[in-house]
């Protein structure tokens, strides 16, 4: 209740906020980019399964584009698109961009950690996995890939650059509210 003793309503406003969409698949366009252009091709499963030959173009034609940046941009990307992609969901509040920010920080913070522990990461692996495609081969992120602080502090970039882009972009009608 308020003030005047009459009981404050939620702005009614849809429930998916589609910028916060466009921004978080743009994030990961730019993240693939990163993978095709500075990155060989077999050094990513994805595009090493499903464009190689257009990995093996864009890395040739237009080599290291981000050059020192490319090392940790996608782990800044990944937590920061799909912070803005989850944001559209539940980013009616500043609690739901809170959220969503934080979940995604904690799940690439985990994953670059599993890197470290690579061999304990493996273990974890329910059997299932190997039933799926896109699955299989999440043990070889674990095994192939490096921990790095520097992708720490990217995500943590990422997971903050997210929320406070959800707040930026959120509808002004929303911007009080918890």
């Amino acid at each position: 209740m308020n003030k005047n003793n009459t009981i404050k309503k939620f702005p009614q406003t849809s429930s998916i906020q589609y910028v916060h969409i466009a921004i978080g698949f743009t994030g990961l366009i730019i993240g693939s980019f990163v993978y095709l252009s500075d990155r060989p091709p077999e050094s990513t499963w994805f595009v090493n399964e499903f464009l190689y030959s257009v990995g093996q173009f864009i890395h040739s034609t237009f080599p290291d584009v981000f050059g020192s940046l490319n090392k940790s941009m996608a782990s800044f990307l990944h937590t920061f698109s799909f912070t803005m992609i989850t944001g559209a969901f539940n980013g009616e509040s500043k609690r739901g961009c809170l959220v969503a920010a934080m979940f995604w920080a904690v799940v690439n913070i985990l994953f670059e950690i599993g890197q470290y522990f690579d061999s304990i990461a493996v273990t974890l692996i329910p059997d299932w996995f190997e039933q799926y495609e896109l699955l299989k081969t999440v043990d070889n992120y674990f095994i192939a890939g490096c921990f790095d602080f520097w992708d720490i502090a990217a995500i943590f970039a990422g997971g903050l650059f997210g929320y406070l882009m959800l707040l930026f972009t959120m509808k002004p009608n929303l911007r009080n509210y918890n």
